[in-house]
């Protein structure tokens, strides 16, 4: 497989994705800890990298996957600025006018969707490579991190941030009546969530691979993968739990659609040896964490049983059909977009005297409420198909080649683009449309060939590589 040529453009186009990603990462850490009091306008520093990403690619012809959904996701994006006009009017109690959440809600659906697209025609596998070497790499203090928040007061500076107003500082939700859940860089245990799965993808697709092929070598390998065993374990996250679950399943799945037998010995063993590895050691080095996840995953069990017969499953599943009893009452045109997500809250917006989120707790509802039935179901749809699509890509490229990575980012990247919070978590939003663009760029298939490379076959895996060069 020949490496593409390089590239000044392409090249500035990476580097891009990389301080957006860099960003993603650390934009709580200056939220809560560096400029507290720039916190509000630091929810937006990734957005300037962005349109110069956009702008960058504009100029350069792309080969971009996909490029009917992209079309379709912007002509949606243009119809929705049609309809704020009447949405904002229909609001005088949201501050600015309906304006300034109109401008939010728009960002959180359509601004960050084609970066998916342009990561997808962009990276190459090496790009990818040093992605994961970055991501494991970061998995080490973390996991430090992660397991001093767990350990500490919940209202410690290191939980809840540096600002010396209560308001500005960012109470997470707890594990038990001692233990908070663990945000780690972010500013929501969501965003931690997001780490922590995607980290489990890599890493799995790493192990797979035989060691002459993988991004890190394997004191890296080990390390990383003890990291992410912390972060799994002092979360009390039980949505993490079932979603590490989901990546694990898809790594036995390989055995199924490898055609290199060494991938599939891999696909059958690592996942099982390292899930019973985790399962002896973590009760012995952090029996606290896993006490408090019992206590944390009996509570809820409870509460959820007395609305679902199966508990967490059938919560779950409620985000598939919770938007269908908001079709027949909701305006034409929506109460507002951006009403249904987190920044409705902050600004005082009101429908009918109460807070919007009483109507949307899941995304698909918040589209209805958001963009009203019509679009808003179309919205629904489009994220159906899209991930449909995605998905075949991924189990195809996988079947094609010898490399696990498209169907483990996939595994990763699936269940948040099918019904997560895209549209009203700004971590989630961000974490999604990258990672379905790392997909796309892994299940791509290379000029000439057919086939898919791996992220670093031909080459040992160097000790400290340069991650961003």
């Amino acid at each position: 497989m020949n490496s593409p040529q390089p590239d000044p453009s392409r090249r500035l186009l990476v580097r891009l994705v990389f301080v957006i990603y860099v960003l993603l990462l650390f934009e709580g850490v200056l939220r809560k800890w560096l400029l507290p009091e720039f916190s509000r306008v630091l929810f937006f520093v990734r957005d300037p990298f962005l349109l110069a990403l956009y702008a960058a690619a504009a100029a350069r012809p792309l080969r971009v996957p996909g490029r009917r959904f992209l079309a379709i996701g912007m002509a949606m994006g243009g119809f929705a600025l049609v309809l704020l006009p009447a949405q904002s009017a229909s609001l005088p109690d949201v501050a600015g006018g309906g304006w300034l959440l109109a401008a939010y809600g728009w960002r959180n659906y359509f601004l960050y969707l084609p970066l998916a697209f342009i990561v997808g025609a962009t990276f190459d596998a090496q790009d990818t490579a040093r992605l994961m070497r970055l991501t494991l790499w970061l998995a080490l203090p973390v996991a430090l991190l992660v397991a001093v928040q767990f350990f500490s007061a919940v209202d410690a500076r290191i939980n809840v941030g540096s600002a010396s107003d209560v308001a500005a500082q960012f109470r997470g939700l707890g594990t038990d009546e001692t233990h908070t859940r663990p945000m780690g860089l972010f500013t929501s245990d969501l965003g931690q969530k997001q780490f922590a799965v995607s980290a489990l993808a890599m890493l799995m697709a790493t192990w797979l691979l035989p060691p002459a092929r993988r991004a890190i070598g394997r004191t890296q390998l080990l390390l990383s993968t003890g990291a992410i065993a912390v972060c799994a374990a002092v979360s009390g996250s039980r949505g993490l739990m079932l979603h590490g679950g989901i990546v694990l399943l898809a790594a036995l799945s390989t055995a199924l659609l490898s055609r290199e037998a060494a991938v599939s010995r891999r696909s059958l063993a690592m996942p099982l040896l390292l899930l019973g590895v985790a399962a002896l050691a973590i009760p012995f080095f952090l029996p606290e964490a896993i006490a408090a996840f019992a206590t944390r995953w009996t509570t809820a069990y409870s509460f959820e049983s007395r609305y679902f017969s199966t508990g967490i499953f059938g919560r779950a599943l409620y985000g598939l059909v919770d938007f269908v009893r908001l079709l027949g009452d909701t305006p034409l045109q929506g109460y507002g977009l951006g009403l249904g997500g987190n920044a409705s809250t902050l600004l005082g917006a009101r429908v009918d005297g109460h807070l919007p989120v009483s109507l949307a707790e899941t995304d698909w509802a918040r589209h209805i409420v958001d963009l009203g039935p019509v679009l808003g179901l179309l919205f629904v749809i489009f994220r159906i198909v899209l991930v449909a699509w995605v998905g075949v890509r991924a189990v195809a490229a996988t079947r094609r080649g010898s490399d696990p990575l498209p169907l483990l980012l996939f595994a990763y990247v699936a269940t948040e683009l099918l019904q997560g919070q895209i549209t009203g978590q700004g971590t989630i939003n961000g974490y999604v449309w990258l990672f379905t663009g790392l997909s796309l760029a892994a299940s791509r298939e290379k000029s000439g060939s057919g086939a898919v490379t791996s992220p670093v076959a031909g080459r040992p895996a160097a000790r400290f590589a340069n991650l961003m060069r």
